[in-house]
């Protein structure tokens, strides 16, 4: 029997939009925080579509409940204002100083709330040169480097590769869900908040120490030597194989009854990882003859790190998938039932199950002011009026 969630109680106000912010504040919530989201009326968050809602807006949004806000009207900063100091985290991800625009910023905001923990997304930070630049996942896959060390994997023209996977926006959006929790366990403690500046950019650099290491090494005339992976071809697909120790080399040899290998100059220890290519050019002679599944089989059974290239829409069903219940049923209308991925973490006792729901455009608006603010229907239909809030 799973405990109550463990964040439940926490209240976040957030900002975000598309994917980096929306995957930080999707995970606290899953993990029991109620989720503010202060969506722009009439267009909320891109990531809905032109009909106001999306599968992967609800993939990322699941559970949060949503408040129409314009931010450029007074009367709607003040609202904000309100919900952010009955707040325990800020999550944004605007371009650097819009929020001290709105006066929402960490410096006003925390003179008021030394408790509150205020985390920052952005593509390249809060402060230097590119500060206010705009970023999306493929123009920081561009400018951290990581695109050029890819390319330089592939068998191309040259061209950097231009990536359908927002990798940065996911990986920096992971990063702030746990930046947040330190900086939660760091309140404890202290019972001062914090602000956080995470930039998808040194994200994405993260991703890419070995290069970063090799070009130091490089003015030191000792260059380190990179192993690069590569795809071994089978009868009908291609497997990936990842010979990384003296031990997976002997597995290897082996099952697919290659002795020689094992006394291979080229395949020792000390020139294996530039040999890589060499390497699976052996192994071909065997796999090409095989089932991308045999080949799977045989090797693991012999202790040789390798997996398939799975195509997305087999996921669903793969066994692994389905062990682990990967996925869960959200509920969006007009689109009806559909599935979206769990946090990743499984947890032995808390609660971290996605709430089953995603809102529709300003859907909470009326809860939220009269909950949180104690708002009567006649103050709220003056807002709306105005239009600070739909």
């Amino acid at each position: 029997m799973k405990s109550s969630k463990p964040l439940a109680g926490l209240t976040v106000i957030d900002f975000s939009a598309v994917f980096a912010g929306p995957v930080c504040s999707r995970y606290l919530l899953d993990c029991g925080a109620d989720v503010i989201k202060i969506e722009t009326p009439g267009i909320g968050d891109h990531t809905r579509g032109v009909n106001g809602m999306s599968r992967i807006y609800a993939h990322f949004n699941a559970g949060k409940r949503s408040i129409a806000v314009d931010l450029k009207h007074a009367d709607g900063q003040a609202l904000v204002r309100r919900l952010i100091l009955d707040a325990d985290i800020v999550i944004e991800n605007f371009r650097p100083g819009i929020m001290t625009r709105f006066g929402l910023d960490y410096d006003t905001l925390s003179r008021e709330h030394p408790g509150l923990i205020y985390c920052s997304i952005s593509g390249f930070g809060q402060t230097g040169p590119m500060a206010t630049r705009a970023a999306y996942a493929p123009i920081v896959h561009a400018a951290s480097g990581f695109d050029t060390v890819f390319g330089q994997s592939q068998d191309n023209d040259n061209r950097p590769p231009n990536w359908e996977i927002m990798m940065a926006d996911i990986l920096t959006g992971t990063l702030a869900y746990g930046a947040v929790q330190t900086a939660l366990i760091g309140r404890q403690q202290s019972g001062q908040g914090d602000y956080i500046d995470i930039s998808m950019m040194d994200a994405m650099m993260s991703l890419i120490p070995a290069h970063v290491q090799q070009q130091q090494s490089l003015q030191s005339g000792k260059p380190d030597v990179i192993g690069r992976y590569c795809p071994a071809q089978t009868q009908d697909g291609f497997i990936m194989i990842s010979i990384v120790s003296d031990k997976n080399l002997q597995g290897l040899a082996a099952a697919i009854d290659r002795p020689d290998l094992l006394a291979d100059e080229r395949f020792s220890r000390a020139q294996r990882r530039a040999r890589v290519k060499e390497l699976i050019g052996e192994i071909e002679k065997w796999s090409l003859a095989l089932p991308a599944a045999d080949c799977e089989t045989i090797l693991t059974k012999a202790g040789v790190p390798c997996g398939i290239y799975e195509k997305v829409e087999d996921l669903f069903a793969h066994p692994q998938v389905v062990e682990r219940q990967s996925f869960s049923s959200v509920s969006a209308e007009p689109l009806g039932e559909f599935l979206v991925q769990n946090l990743p973490a499984k947890f032995r006792q808390a609660d971290t199950a996605v709430t089953p729901w995603a809102a529709t455009l300003g859907q909470h608006t009326d809860e939220i002011l009269s909950e949180r603010l104690q708002l009567d229907s006649a103050e709220i239909n003056r807002l709306r009026a105005a239009r600070a809030v739909s």
